[in-house]
């Protein structure tokens, strides 16, 4: 290949325009570009074997070899480029060193696993990138130790297929670099401020989502449903929620085949409040038969609109297994007078049932009946706040509950109350 004008141009530069082999100068004499290792003895046309040469030597030189001490002053420049890349080789060698030491703990625990058996077992083939990713692993801190469990419960996770095996490993893995950074903060006595850098712990949030997706599903997502749930990952890390929690809505929406951390936080949010029914179910059937279907519809609205009404969980599932032992609809222990009569729920007629409920059941052996209780409430709800009060109505309840009777009137014990609710006309209006 011919030299281009370009390289002639700056050889002779470099050459200062002077003959290397007798140093005639331009422009005494024509110069020409030379090969000091001629083409034909396999010379090549890197700078490092171009020298500027007079007409005359360069005519008179053909394909004899160079001397020694041409060759040498020629190629200095090279000789000292190819100890610098050596050196640099060295460097970049020594510093492989500790990628290659981490690379082989983990392939030497990745191939003790494999799947068939005899002649027939195959080692789980590992994906292109995977060096690149066991990288980022390293300069986490994650210690190679880690890898034996990590691998080791990657494999034995039958749900997770063999070409995702690697991801699930990644998951666990940035499960492991988190807690780590965590007990490393808390060493050191950092605060919550001097977290580590935010990239970094999302990156180990998202990992985890996405291997928690799939092994509950069994197979990896799909690009729509990895771009929606990285994308709610991350929203949910920067909305500061926890990392636990984050990962615990990956596992409610995945259980759904739902792609997106805000539906897997509204299912978890959904159950809990289902737990105020499986308290209320539990409790009912422990007074000896299960909540008839028709009982469902009623209570759990009651239970809806409690929550709605900003009533926390705790005493909705407290409200909610008490109204069960009592085998009714209408939780309210409890709950603030106030909050349930805005929802249309007087709180001493449900107590006052409760009372006459427990005291029929120590007398008669057995609850009172659908028919017997909708006669008793049909009374109760004749008398209003204002006419009797709670202890008396409670007490009154308790009188008939024990008789195993329905009529409250009877069994007011003060007069005052008696005298209130005789004078009540029959429609419970007040005049």
């Amino acid at each position: 290949m011919a030299v281009s004008k370009r390289l002639r141009y700056e050889i002779l530069r470099r050459d200062n325009y002077t003959c290397r082999y007798c140093g005639a100068k331009a422009p005494d004499v024509p110069l020409r570009v030379d090969h000091v290792t001629p083409v034909a003895l396999g010379g090549s046309d890197d700078p490092t074997n171009l020298a500027t040469s007079c007409h005359d030597c360069n005519a008179g030189k053909t394909s004899s070899s160079p001397d020694a001490t041409l060759v040498a002053d020629v190629a200095d420049g090279a000789l000292r480029w190819a100890a610098a890349m050596e050196q640099a080789a060295d460097v970049l060698l020594r510093q492989d060193e500790p990628k290659v030491a981490y690379r082989e703990v983990f392939v030497s625990e990745w191939n003790r696993w494999g799947y068939g058996e005899g002649d027939d077992r195959k080692k789980i083939e590992l994906p292109s990138d995977w060096k690149a990713g066991l990288e980022r692993f390293r300069v986490a801190g994650l210690p190679d130790w880690a890898w034996a469990e990590i691998v080791d419960a990657s494999m034995g996770n039958k749900k997770v297929k063999h070409e995702s095996k690697f991801k699930y490993c990644c998951g666990i893995a940035w499960n492991q670099v988190t807690v780590i950074q965590h007990e490393a903060r808390r060493l050191v006595g950092a605060s919550a401020s001097t977290a580590a850098p935010r990239d970094s712990t999302a990156d180990a949030i998202v990992a985890v989502v996405l291997a928690v997706w799939t092994e509950v599903t069994g197979e990896d997502p799909q690009p729509d449903q990895h771009k929606e749930l990285v994308r709610t990952a991350l929203a949910s890390y920067a909305a500061e929620r926890e990392a636990e929690d984050i990962v615990r809505a990956s596992r409610q929406a995945a259980y759904f085949g739902q792609s997106s951390i805000d539906e897997g936080f509204e299912g978890l949010a959904r159950d809990e409040q289902f737990r105020a029914y499986i308290n209320w179910q539990n409790a009912w059937t422990a007074t000896g038969e299960v909540p008839p279907n028709e009982a469902f519809t009623p209570f759990w609205e009651t239970c809806e609109r409690l929550f709605a009404a900003g009533v926390g969980l705790p005493e909705v599932k407290t409200a909610a297994f008490v109204a069960g032992y009592h085998r009714s609809t209408a939780p309210h222990y409890g709950i603030p007078g106030k909050t349930l009569r805005a929802l249309d729920i007087h709180p001493t007629i449900e107590r006052a049932t409760d009372a006459w409920k427990r005291a029929f059941y120590g007398s008669a052996g057995r609850w009172p009946e659908a028919g017997e209780e909708r006669k008793f409430r049909a009374q109760l709800e004749r008398l209003a706040d204002c006419v009797y009060r709670t202890g008396d109505a409670l007490n009154a309840a308790i009188s008939a509950g024990a008789v195993q009777e329905a009529d409250i009137y009877w069994n007011m014990p003060h007069q005052l109350s008696a005298l209130f609710a005789a004078a009540l006309p029959f429609d419970g209006s007040k005049n």
